[in-house]
């Protein structure tokens, strides 16, 4: 009897259906205004073209007023993907614990309906004591994966189930050992895996944007245990490094080999004010396959192209007429991130000088003027403009991704531009200049060692390589 009441008292518990508990404050309560609330967000975040498969996402939990739109480029990303296991990584805001806590539920509820666990892989996952067990109290009151919920029901096609797991606050380290085992467990699904953490809590919006910016170089350049640790001596602030620290454990072992910055934002965003800030981002964790680079997932909008073609020609029309011009602080944090950038000029579709920044030394808008000025007045290989000259000039600009080692093979036409280094010497090819000159790779391969003043042949012989991606853009477009 004993044993009946303990299998049916079992039964009852891991059948049951989590609660919304945070509907009404994180997020709206009823069906109609969740489902407006998260497509507005969606509808205001541009598509963008990440090269390679997503395998996971790392995206804010604060209440959808003020992190809602960040989240929405991190779930943009998969909408309409047809996935059948969803990982749910986030922090314990309320209980102190060691591990991972698994939901042991049946059905997690909000308002948009409910979605199923799944408790097979639930089940293998804790079977292997790796430091991951079953507790439905850590999941009580929680919000950092409920509030993830209606966005992926909302772009994920139906009959996806969910594993949330709660990671603990006490030796979080513990579990980045055991990510090759977990990471066994999903090498033949069809999964995504969501990563639940803000950034910094509570500064001035100058020290949460300083100190959101060491946080995230160090999330992105996909060293977990050195983020981890870092986080822990207050390096960087983030308040689910645990489950950010895991996550990339676990995705670095299934092949993903880069992490994209969708978007940083802050609660000032929101209007909640510059001196208690807190700072979130939506990160894309992807899998790039052979041969192939992924994008930085950084787009520019006609409007901000605009805004660099008219501070580009105003900086060349100020300097002939012999002042010195200081560009106004552009309204896009875009073009206030440093980026590296060219600006060719060229008149009757003949070059008339181009110069640029290979590397993200400046921010973009004081980066535009600078080259502009350079590109009108100091290229070596032409005379300065002249005030006779400066009406019929067209300008050019390509903004750089930042370069990466490629190997010969890897080089794709119309798509990359050039660095190489060979016995000191450097050349630089633009993306857009092979197209123009109708080369095929070799020949753009043996161009760029000829601008190096080098063989031509130099790529055969161990010279090193190095391509980006331009976003270019042209006045008369």
């Amino acid at each position: 009897m004993r044993r009946l009441f303990l299998l049916l008292f079992f039964s009852l518990a891991v059948a049951s259906t989590r609660p919304p508990y945070v509907a009404g404050s994180f997020y709206p309560a009823t069906t109609s205004q969740l489902r407006r609330a998260v497509d507005s967000f969606l509808e205001r975040v541009p598509a963008l073209n990440l090269e390679g498969e997503v395998l996971g996402i790392q995206v804010p939990h604060a209440g959808y007023v003020y992190s809602g739109e960040v989240a929405a480029y991190g779930f943009k990303t998969v909408k309409g993907k047809d996935y059948d296991l969803v990982i749910l990584l986030g922090p314990s805001h309320f209980y102190p614990f060691r591990g991972g806590a698994v939901s042991p539920a049946e059905f997690w509820e909000t308002p948009l309906g409910k979605v199923p666990l799944d408790r097979e892989f639930a089940r293998k996952l804790v079977k292997k004591k790796i430091g991951y067990f079953f507790s439905e109290k850590y999941h009580q009151r929680e919000h950092s994966l409920e509030v993830e919920l209606p966005f992926l029901q909302r772009v994920l096609k139906p009959g996806f189930r969910i594993v949330p797991i709660v990671i603990g606050p006490y030796y979080p380290q513990s579990l980045l050992p055991s990510a090759e085992k977990f990471a066994d467990l999903l090498r033949k699904r069809n999964f995504l895996l969501v990563i639940s953490s803000d950034l910094s809590h509570y500064h001035s919006l100058e020290e949460c944007n300083a100190r959101d910016k060491r946080t995230l170089k160090a999330l992105l350049s996909l060293k977990p245990a050195s983020f981890l640790w870092g986080a822990l001596r207050g390096e960087y602030e983030a308040c689910g490094a645990s489950a950010i620290a895991l996550g990339e454990e676990i995705l670095l072992k299934l092949g993903v080999n880069s992490a994209v910055l969708l978007k940083h934002g802050t609660s000032a965003d929101a209007g909640a004010g510059t001196r208690r800030v807190v700072g979130y981002s939506s990160v894309a964790f992807l899998k790039a396959s052979r041969g192939e680079r992924p994008s930085t997932g950084f787009s520019l909008t006609k409007e901000q192209k605009n805004y660099l073609i008219k501070l580009a020609r105003e900086a060349i029309k100020t300097a002939l007429e012999g002042k010195t011009y200081e560009p106004p602080p552009p309204p896009w944090e875009a073009l206030k991130e440093p980026r590296g950038v060219f600006v060719t000029l060229k008149i009757k579709g003949k070059l008339r000088g181009c110069i640029g920044y290979i590397l993200p030394v400046k921010p973009l808008y004081r980066a535009t003027a600078e080259v502009a000025r350079a590109a009108a007045f100091r290229d070596p290989r032409f005379p300065p403009l002249t005030k006779k000259e400066f009406p019929r000039v067209k300008i050019e600009i390509s903004v750089l991704t930042p370069p990466e080692p490629v190997k010969p093979s890897q080089v794709v036409v119309g798509r990359d531009g050039l660095i190489v280094n060979y016995r000191g010497a450097q050349g630089v090819l633009l993306p857009q200049v092979p197209v123009e000159e109708g080369w095929d790779r070799i020949t753009f391969l043996s161009a760029v060692c000829l601008k190096a003043g080098v063989e031509r042949d130099c790529w055969r012989k161990g010279a090193r390589l190095y391509s980006f991606r331009a976003i270019v853009f042209k006045e008369d477009e």
